[in-house]
């Protein structure tokens, strides 16, 4: 029963992310350089490559996967039993009880772009080359998150089967849409100080991708049944 509820929430919640995806690329073009769109695309580009043409950093996932269950389980004051990572078996978090913020925090939340957002958040008057280099990791980091969370849906793992893949899915992908600007922000000509109208642009053009497609539907339907 708890997964058909979870899916049947995350149905609408597919949609809209569906919407948002779309419309997504477009708004982030306008936030890029030609440079800086060259840098994003190399670094999103070479964690494939050391994926699946060198050795996939498993082990280095891992720890971010598990300390972020570790880091959400404590901040609902879940009491945390064990924490272990070896090679044989993988990573583990022994909790009391767990929920669906706890299952799906690894996921949603990019633990090492995090790691590498604060500096460059918390330190201003960064130069040219700061954020160059910053845009080209952040781009590899995130790639890398996506491969290993596709791993995950795909493997099916408790994490994401507790709660429905349908709705672990619809959940993940709204964050991770969302963090994108962010994260890129700091490596973009617009900074953080753009980020304010880059999502309210982007709300309103996913509500006009909505409203054509609806009168599009509307339409067809209308010329069929004259």
């Amino acid at each position: 029963m708890r997964v058909f509820l979870y899916s049947a929430i995350g149905i609408p919640l597919l949609i809209a992310d569906a919407v948002l995806l779309w419309t997504l690329p477009v708004r982030m073009a306008n936030l890029l350089t030609m440079t800086q769109g060259l840098i994003l695309l190399s670094g999103t580009l070479a964690y494939p490559c050391l994926h699946f043409l060198l050795r996939k950093p498993e082990r280095m996932y891992l720890w971010g996967h598990e300390f972020t269950h570790l880091l959400v389980a404590k901040l609902f004051l879940r009491h945390v039993h064990g924490f272990h990572i070896t090679s044989r078996s993988g990573g583990k978090v022994v909790i009391d009880r767990t929920n669906v913020a706890i299952d799906l925090a690894p996921y949603a939340l990019p633990f090492y772009n995090i790691v590498a957002l604060l500096p460059m958040a918390l330190i201003p008057g960064e130069g040219p080359y700061a954020r160059k280099i910053y845009l080209g990791a952040a781009a590899f980091l995130f790639s890398m998150h996506l491969s290993f969370s596709a791993e995950g849906f795909i493997e099916g793992q408790p994490d994401v089967r507790r709660s429905g893949r349908i709705f672990s899915l619809a959940v993940v992908l709204l964050l991770l849409m969302l963090w994108t600007p962010i994260l890129a922000a700091p490596g973009t000509h617009g900074g953080f100080s753009g980020l304010p109208v880059f999502y309210r642009e982007w709300i309103h053009n996913g509500m006009k991708a909505v409203f054509s497609l609806s009168e599009f539907v509307r339409s067809l339907l209308g010329r069929r049944f004259l």
